[in-house]
């Protein structure tokens, strides 16, 4: 029995009501329809293969591994570890993510981020729960995997979905302005690496266009599956340009082809991977300059950022840090085992490739930043000498001459010395006639 009238509990109840149903759309609704993608995928691979007689139900149980997969857990199929999943279902699936997390905060109409917590821990703790759930249903994931690895992508995807509509500005503002700055410069600094990798695959695979429109199964199925597989791990060639830029390449079983060591050794007959090189070459050292040149191009967006050089290599260490930890998620999800045979694993050297972009960005940066801003003017420090000097010559101002003015100021201001024979002014001397008598005038005739 509610303590309110009919009416006023309908009021109460109903933003509480309101609320919860925007969360619980904003993280049931990237569930269903990641599923829903990943299933109409496999049913199209699978429907255009030659040979094959499969039932809906078996797509739907493939399904939900597959869903697992496209969040980056690692999969047993079989015995078989396969950690090394394609990048761009996850990255569909993370859009979907922070597309629901925004329109959840536009709809509830909050003002800080405080109140983006409730979105953000609903939709991560509803990803762990079926996550958890399916890695148990299916046997193809351990439950911690299934249970942490969605729950950190979608709690990314929602961060990155809400920070893209500014509802952390305010956070923003209560920290170090510099480091702000430096934030911003290092995703600058994060998108040219990812330029730069996509460049320099987009090369190797223009240098083998023949061997890669060769690896495609003539038939118009098969076919369209190859190019299914190679456009799903796009992102992470991609991602495999910027380890090689950086210098720590990549490494897929026996081969291993960075630019300052190539080692040869069979590949899986994948066409994107035509895109890496067959043999080593001297002039890849060159390369190291696309890195510095991202380097540099940070520290010149910071040039600004401050009038003390001092204080602009603060922003410059927060953007390489920004750079080097998304090169080593990219490089986490990149790579992975490849089943336990001859092209296991398949990696791109996260951590070394972190490290190595932390100096890329860095150097570079701080030395654009330092010279390349403006400089402040200090004034010359004052020595004992500079003293010595300025008191003389105020002392020789002060025994300059006096005006007639100011003299007679300072004598009426001096005391007058008593005489020694005081006299008085006020008192006649005597005179001859002043002892005789006074006589009329007549006798005196």
């Amino acid at each position: 029995m509610s303590l309110y009238p009919p009416d006023l509990a309908d009021d109460v109840d109903e933003p509480f009501t309101s609320r919860a149903r925007v969360l619980l759309v904003a993280a049931i609704g990237p569930l269903f329809l990641g599923y829903a993608a990943v299933v109409g995928l496999l049913a199209l691979v699978i429907s255009v293969a030659t040979k094959t007689d499969i039932s809906t139900l078996s797509v739907l149980s493939a399904g939900l591994p597959g869903w697992l997969a496209a969040y980056q857990a690692p999969l047993s199929l079989d015995g078989h570890a396969l950690g090394a999943l394609p990048l761009l279902p996850t990255l569909l699936v993370m859009w979907l993510v922070s597309r629901a997390a925004a329109n959840a905060a536009d709809r509830l109409e909050v003002e800080s981020a405080r109140d983006v917590v409730s979105i953000v821990a609903t939709i991560m703790a509803t990803h762990a729960v079926v996550g958890a759930v399916l890695a148990k249903a299916t046997a193809t994931a351990t439950i911690t995997a299934g249970l942490l690895v969605p729950a950190g992508v979608a709690g990314l995807a929602a961060v990155l979905g809400l920070a893209r509509r500014g509802y952390f500005e305010d956070l923003l503002d209560r920290c170090d302005e510099l480091v702000v700055h430096g934030l911003r410069a290092g995703l600058i600094g994060l998108a040219t690496m990812v330029g730069l990798g996509a460049a320099l695959f987009l090369f190797g695979l223009s240098t083998s266009f023949s061997t890669a429109a060769a690896l495609f199964a003539p038939s118009l199925g098969d076919g369209l599956g190859m190019f299914l597989m190679s456009a799903a791990y796009l992102p992470n060639a991609v991602v495999g340009g910027i380890s090689f830029v950086a210098g720590p390449g990549v490494t897929i079983g026996e081969l291993t082809a960075a630019p300052l060591h190539f080692t040869g050794g069979p590949l899986p007959g994948v066409p994107i991977l035509a895109a890496l090189p067959e043999r080593g070459a001297a002039w890849w050292p060159i390369l190291f300059l696309l890195p510095m040149a991202a380097g540099a191009l940070v520290g010149w967006v910071l040039r600004d950022a401050s009038e003390d050089p001092i204080a602009r290599l603060r922003a410059v260490g927060a953007s390489a840090v920004v750079v080097a930890g998304g090169c080593v998620l990219l490089g986490i999800g990149a790579g992975g085992r490849l089943a336990n045979g001859v092209f296991d694993p398949l990696t791109v050297h996260p951590w070394s490739m972190g490290l190595a972009m932390l100096l890329w960005i860095a150097l570079p940066a701080a030395t654009v930043a330092w010279w390349a801003g403006p400089r402040l003017v200090l004034a010359p420090a004052r020595g004992l000498l500079d003293d010595s000097i300025e008191a003389e010559a105020e002392t020789d101002g002060n025994s300059e001459e006096t005006t007639p003015d100011e003299e007679a100021t300072d004598s009426a201001e001096e005391p007058v010395a008593p005489d020694e024979n005081p006299v008085d002014e006020d008192k006649d001397e005597p005179s001859p006639d002043d002892d005789e008598p006074d006589l009329p005038e007549e006798i005196q005739k």
